[in-house]
């Protein structure tokens, strides 16, 4: 499905559902939506931190700390959730709720699920990089990610995602949306 087609689930200021919308008609700045955000975990311990590519609508050529997007219409957060993670990294794998936060900033007014999971090259095989929207991986370890000494543009979302998570900001709920 191109990306302008996509019908993404709005939800109001509490996450519940209350419709939805066609990406190309929602107003990012305005609309509360859901989104996944997985941090992937290699066998070193570090994170894998997608660069994302330069043609982007929101924060084109930024790092992003984790994988993950928008919640499609009739989908949950964790379908969501393998769904992305297959088509940016070209894998599956089990995932690890960690609870369910609030994020807002210039464009995004978001309740993200955060979830880990950790990639194995020699059980997942090689990275399959969805072109459109990966340009590249890095491992990178929490605190160089925290601490930022390189002055890399992280994405505000993934990046506040992963303050929850390194903070234990949030766990995951019985009652958590699935």
């Amino acid at each position: 499905m191109p990306e302008n087609d996509e019908v993404i689930i709005l939800v109001d200021q509490h996450n519940q559902i209350v419709g939805d919308v066609p990406r190309r008609l929602m107003n990012f700045g305005e609309d509360f939506h859901r989104v996944t955000y997985i941090l992937v975990f290699m066998p070193s311990g570090n994170l894998l931190v997608q660069k994302r590519t330069d043609d982007k609508a929101f924060c084109p050529g930024f790092y992003g700390i984790t994988t993950g997007g928008v919640v499609a219409k009739g989908e949950s957060y964790l379908a969501s959730a393998h769904r992305e993670l297959h088509e940016e990294l070209g894998f599956d794998a089990p995932l690890e709720s960690q609870g369910i936060f609030f994020t807002q900033g210039k464009g995004f007014k978001i309740w993200g699920k955060i979830y880990t999971c950790h990639y194995l090259p020699e059980i997942h095989g090689d990275l399959m990089l969805q072109p459109k929207e990966v340009a590249s991986v890095h491992e990178m370890s929490m605190e160089e990610i925290l601490q930022n000494p390189n002055e890399l543009d992280f994405t505000p979302d993934s990046f506040d995602a992963l303050r929850h998570y390194a903070n234990q900001l949030t766990q995951p709920h019985a009652n958590d949306p699935l």
